[in-house]
């Protein structure tokens, strides 16, 4: 086995592995899209792969949260049949190398939770995603506003905010078909700023990739702005 820096040419092989895992990334209606998020992670995460028997047969990346030192496990999948054998412990270490503090989202294959575990991360909350029908998201709160934004509108707030600076994650997502940055304003004052998107695998849904709140937002009236069923790129 050969763990080695993700390269440009690696990204078809990448995608396979994810297809293979049930977490495909292309855009079956618009395939000349190729894999939009996989040649953005090469380009700005700390990406890994590992070859085995002349294949690439596993992969993984992370990001750096403020700091280098502090880092965010963004992906880690392995054939299923190469799982068991080492090969995410030896692409976790690359890609969580020198950091003093890991973090990630959590996994459904309990295998992926105990190597988590071992590398020192520990299970902190559920992971919940959400989704809903446009029409039962009711009228709009009174004096909550969406307006639309830009890379270096959301990136800025979001800096300020948080201290992360998120500018080349938001120009990938404006990348995105039907993409639309935007800032959440509540009673005048910004409250978040984020990205929405078509969704990939329903033309009519729409895709929440990013919203950061603002530390004195109130963060529910802030979240449901940010899930606006109205804002389309073309506002």
């Amino acid at each position: 086995m050969t763990v080695r820096p993700a390269l440009p040419g690696d990204v078809p092989a990448m995608a396979a592995i994810l297809t293979a895992n049930d977490e495909a990334m292309d855009w079956p209606d618009l395939p000349e899209l190729g894999w939009p998020y996989l040649d953005h992670l090469v380009e700005r995460a700390r990406a890994f792969v590992a070859e085995t028997d002349g294949r690439v047969a596993g992969l993984a990346a992370s990001v750096g949260v403020g700091s280098e030192s502090v880092r965010f496990l963004t992906d880690l999948y392995v054939y299923p049949d190469r799982q068991s054998h080492g090969m995410g412990r030896a692409l976790l270490g690359e890609v969580m190398a020198r950091s003093d503090e890991r973090m990630t989202f959590s996994s459904g294959d309990p295998r992926a939770l105990a190597l988590y575990i071992r590398a020192g991360m520990r299970p902190w909350w559920p992971l919940l995603y959400v989704e809903v029908e446009a029409s039962q998201l009711g009228g709009d709160d009174a004096g909550v506003e969406i307006e639309p934004s830009d890379v270096a509108e959301t990136a800025d707030r979001s800096l300020a905010w948080s201290g992360v600076d998120r500018s080349a994650d938001f120009a990938h997502y404006g990348s995105l078909p039907e993409a639309a940055g935007f800032v959440v304003r509540d009673g005048g004052a910004a409250a978040a700023v984020g990205w929405a998107r078509r969704e990939r695998l329903a033309s009519d849904g729409r895709w929440l990739d990013h919203a950061s709140l603002a530390p004195d937002a109130d963060p529910v009236r802030a979240a449901l702005g940010s899930c606006a069923p109205r804002l389309r790129a073309a506002d």
